[in-house]
């Protein structure tokens, strides 16, 4: 969702940037940044250089995500090409889930926000597993709710420990660039590299990807 759905990983960072200095902590957008994909409870074991309690994670979670909402909110917007792609989806009933490391207030924040939860079938968020990215958990529980195997189904992630995650599951990736640079996410090997959704609109490998792996073409 982060990064995918919403171009707000910059906002993240500076929500991140701002609540670690609560606890005189000054941490780097490359700190930060490194750990985009992953909960709550890993940033606060950074943070904290140290186990973290459920409290201070809970916490963390109302404090910290309700800054980002503030900070973001004025800027909430859905990515050019992104409702195309949904109405794609939906026209052709492909199943679509979304799969997130982040708490429930910002899942609604984003999907009700840009009115777009109702493309779904299914959301999966940082409630529903044990193991956050790049453990392939959340992914292999999107699958299952979906009712799909894995190997049928294309991932959309901007984040490393998400490509990670989704190829442990046995998925193929499309990575785009709002987070990171395409050298960068090149890396970690994912099927495919956009910028963003409207390179889907003219002769691409991520277009050939979602055609193959959907059986249906794209509208010019």
């Amino acid at each position: 969702m982060d990064g995918v759905l919403a171009d707000n990983s910059d906002y993240h960072v500076l929500a991140w940037t701002e609540y670690a200095r609560l606890f005189g902590r000054e941490l780097t957008v490359d700190e930060i940044k490194r750990r985009l994909g992953f909960n709550n409870r890993e940033y606060m074991r950074f943070l904290l250089d140290r186990e973290p309690t459920d409290n201070e994670v809970e916490r963390s979670t109302v404090e910290k995500e309700a800054l980002y909402r503030k900070i973001f909110a004025p800027h909430l917007a859905a990515p050019t090409g992104l409702i195309t792609l949904l109405e794609f989806a939906r026209g052709k009933k492909i199943m679509c889930g979304v799969a997130t490391s982040a708490p429930e207030e910002n899942v609604k924040f984003v999907l009700d926000g840009l009115n777009i939860r109702h493309y779904f079938n299914e959301v999966v968020d940082a409630t529903h597993v044990k193991n956050c990215k790049p453990d392939p958990e959340i992914y292999q529980l999107a699958a299952a709710r979906l009712g799909l195997d894995p190997d049928r189904c294309l991932v959309f992630e901007d984040a490393i420990a998400g490509i990670q995650s989704a190829k442990a599951a046995g998925m193929r990736v499309i990575a785009l660039t709002s987070s990171y640079p395409a050298d960068v996410l090149a890396e970690y090997a994912p099927s495919a590299i956009i910028k963003g959704f409207d390179d889907l609109c003219k002769p691409c490998p991520a277009r050939e990807l979602v055609e193959k792996v959907t059986g249906h073409k794209l509208a010019v």
